[in-house]
């Protein structure tokens, strides 16, 4: 009978500190580094009309790039279809 109650205690403090948590986590600001890399992400990449590799990418985009042209990354949705087939 103890272990039942010691049970259903831990679980009731475990349910309610989950409740607690949920609502906090609603409550919170947005994250500013999360609205900043949101704006980066919509610009078009400054570098644009100066390389042609640049267009169509966002600024985002243009930062990432050099790692993904490190790693291998295709550059295109033709060349993406091209990997797949």
């Amino acid at each position: 009978m103890k272990l039942r109650k010691r049970f259903l205690f831990g679980a009731g403090v475990l349910a309610g500190t989950g409740l607690v948590m949920k609502k906090m986590k609603s409550r919170r600001p947005p994250s500013h580094l999360k609205e900043y890399l949101d704006h980066l992400d919509q610009d078009e990449s400054q570098d644009a009309d100066k390389d042609e590799d640049e267009v169509g990418l966002t600024k985002l985009d243009s930062m990432y790039r050099s790692e993904w042209q490190a790693n291998g990354f295709p550059r295109s949705q033709q060349e993406l279809d091209e990997l797949n087939k």
